[in-house]
């Protein structure tokens, strides 16, 4: 075992990312800039610096150690953070000397003994509960040769694996974490073409071959749709129940409604979030939609496994 990876964080005792009792790997690095993103610190393939305002004393104890962090007192008192975000490295010295909690730094690069060694604490509970390791992001498919060594050795234990993918990456990509993957988690966000690109930074061609391909060396795929208001719940989601309607080895089909649990990390990453002032998609709309698809045969769940 010798890859390494950049992991954001290790979920465990998850119920909706695959069948059982799993833990969930979050990965850093995406190539997709999707609008309503709820893991902006995943965005990037490094550690990342975030910082809370309103937890800072002005010690200037960080100043010391990085001359690319400032601080600003406003004229009430209040004070704000500022990086220089370009040339910050992300080495955490700052967060490392900070008394309050104001900076911390956001991911760890760990090799596949580590990952495995840390996972595999609750083996007892995938056991018995028939569940697993699923691998997250930010996007998994980026560190395939991390994916694939890891999961070779977990399938060793007869532990059940899982991906969630946007599905943006290489055939070779796509193939090396493809050979010990059990379920793949699959993103379909958006058919057009061009609304696609426009709400996620990239054109979906890939995607949908990579989707096809997985299908074709009869892969389980369970289609992830996140449901955005205004985005694809409408004459979209139409498209995206025709598209399915093509291939009969789809049945399972999870919609996401989306939600603004995560719209306070784009503060703390001192990002503009396009979202913050978008409604949460309502359970009329989420349920609507899943009587749709019921309609054509799919068998339809509201925000994944519940086990």
């Amino acid at each position: 075992m010798s890859q390494v990876a950049y992991v954001s964080n290790i979920q465990k005792f998850c119920v909706h990312d695959g069948p059982g009792i799993r833990t969930v790997v979050f990965f850093m690095g995406c190539p997709l800039r999707c609008k309503w993103c709820q893991n902006p610190e995943n965005f990037i393939k490094k550690q990342v610096l975030m910082t809370d305002s309103s937890k800072c004393i002005n010690c200037k104890a960080c100043y010391k150690v990085c001359k690319n962090t400032f601080n600003k007192v406003n004229s009430d008192g209040n004070i704000n953070i500022y990086v220089d975000r370009i040339n910050c490295k992300g080495c955490g010295k700052c967060a490392e000397v900070c008394l309050t909690g104001a900076r911390t730094l956001c991911g760890k690069k760990m090799n596949v003994e580590e990952v495995y060694s840390e996972v595999m604490k609750d083996e007892s509970f995938f056991k018995e509960s028939g569940g697993g390791i699923t691998l997250s992001g930010g996007e998994a498919t980026l560190y395939h040769g991390f994916a694939n060594e890891l999961f070779g050795e977990i399938k060793k234990k007869g532990i059940s694996t899982a991906v969630e993918t946007c599905g943006y990456c290489s055939r070779k990509a796509i193939k090396e974490i493809a050979l010990n993957t059990d379920v793949f988690l699959y993103d379909i966000k958006l058919i057009t073409a061009n609304r696609h690109k426009k709400w996620t930074g990239v054109d979906n061609r890939i995607i949908l071959e990579n989707f096809e391909y997985l299908l074709s060396i009869n892969k389980n795929i369970i289609v992830r749709i996140p449901l955005i208001p205004n985005v694809n719940d409408g004459d979209e989601f139409l498209n995206i129940i025709e598209f399915l309607k093509c291939y009969n080895k789809i049945n399972n089909i999870h919609i996401l409604p989306f939600h603004q649990i995560g719209s306070s990390k784009y503060k703390l990453l001192e990002k503009h979030y396009d979202m913050e002032d978008v409604d949460e998609c309502s359970w009329e709309t989420a349920e609507l939609c899943k009587k749709l698809m019921q309609e054509q045969g799919f068998k339809v769940n509201i925000g994944g496994w519940d086990y």
